[in-house]
């Protein structure tokens, strides 16, 4: 019985999933914030003007939004991890600070415009 009970326990698949380690850090500081964040949210804010209704623009922001929370808790977990000089650390949390409050205001100005 306990044989069964410790087979049980055992997870099916060590490996984390891609969010997961984003969210974590686990991918460098300068990838985390460059790939992930600078060059996606360059993609996705072209992409936006393509979008022709109020409510696929409003699901569109709901995903990115999902997608933005573990880059930005990345960048600050791999700033924490950073070896190189402390600026780019520094300068890194500075942007998610930053980030962070664009992302409240962004969503803040599209809940009014919609109520």
């Amino acid at each position: 019985m306990a044989e069964f009970e410790s087979a049980v326990k055992k997870p099916i698949n060590n490996e984390r999933g891609f969010f997961e380690k984003l969210a974590n850090g686990d991918f460098g500081l300068a990838k985390t914030y460059w790939v992930y964040g600078v060059l996606v949210g360059m993609v996705v804010n072209l992409l936006s003007n393509f979008i022709p209704s109020i409510g696929g623009f409003v699901i569109f922001i709901i995903a990115y939004t999902a997608y933005e929370i573990p880059v930005l808790m990345g960048t600050w977990k791999a700033a924490n991890k950073y070896r190189g000089r402390k600026f780019w650390a520094v300068l890194a949390k500075t942007a998610v600070v930053l980030g962070v409050i664009m992302l409240v205001a962004g969503l803040l100005s599209i809940i009014s415009s919609l109520g």
